[in-house]
């Protein structure tokens, strides 16, 4: 007579294998962050340095919820491990405008001006770096004259709509503004949404504009959320 565990074996050995199918990506509330905030900012500020670029290499920024720009610092956990996020903004690409002369000190300044933001994650556990993951927010024409400048964070969550997915709600400006003390430059907001891999013990984490188009104009994450909705019933029709 078969043992009766010869076909629950299987169906178990199923079931776990559906379990880890995805990434799981949640905010973990329950995490005290704050003794974490001064150990990953140093590790950030000497992460950037060397890869920052241009006369503005010093001007390296963690969100932390401290000092200018929003918090970024938060306690999440991916396919059941714990981690920290933390996003910075520095200058890390020099590519030039197509449409700026290559001698003209004004393009050099809009180069230069020119921060992209990154988020960091780290093991909780060891605060030793995961992952570094650039935001990628694609210049609109009609509305920069410059690239973009990504200098704050508005808000950070879980897509709930569709797996896997956290949306990231960025305010940034023209890098072409001028340097004035007197007023600041016209923001723009925009959310980014990151896929995670759900393959268990890696972390890779992709920037999916498809949905939400880059740059977007979605300035909270209900904005971005409903956005997704519609994607996943058009897709649904369309099968």
């Amino acid at each position: 007579m078969r043992p009766q565990y010869s076909i629950v074996l299987p169906f178990v050995l199923m079931c776990l294998a559906t379990a880890h199918s995805s990434a799981e990506v949640v905010l973990d509330k329950t995490f005290d962050v704050k003794p974490a905030i001064l150990p990953i900012e140093k590790f950030i500020k000497s992460y950037a340095t060397p890869r920052a670029k241009g006369t503005f290499n010093y001007n390296i920024w963690v969100q932390n919820g401290r000092m200018r720009g929003g918090n970024s610092v938060f306690g999440w956990r991916v396919s059941g491990k714990r981690y920290v996020s933390a996003i910075a903004w520095y200058t890390s690409n020099l590519d030039p405008l197509p449409d700026c002369d290559d001698n003209s000190y004004d393009c050099d300044w809009i180069v230069d001006r020119h921060t992209i933001c990154h988020l960091f994650l780290f093991d909780a556990d060891t605060l030793t770096l995961a992952g570094v993951t650039p935001l990628n927010l694609a210049r609109d024409r009609r509305l920069l004259k410059g690239k973009p400048r990504c200098q704050d964070v508005k808000a950070m969550s879980v897509a709930e709509v569709v797996p896997d997915t956290m949306l990231i709600t960025l305010g940034y400006s023209d890098s072409a503004e001028p340097a004035e003390t007197r007023y600041d430059p016209p923001e723009f907001v925009t959310t980014v949404a990151l896929h995670f891999d759900p393959t268990p013990g890696v972390l890779r984490v992709e920037q999916r504009d498809k949905c939400l188009g880059n740059p977007n104009g979605l300035k909270t994450i209900a904005a971005a959320r409903k956005k997704l909705r519609e994607c996943e019933a058009e897709k649904a029709r369309a099968q």
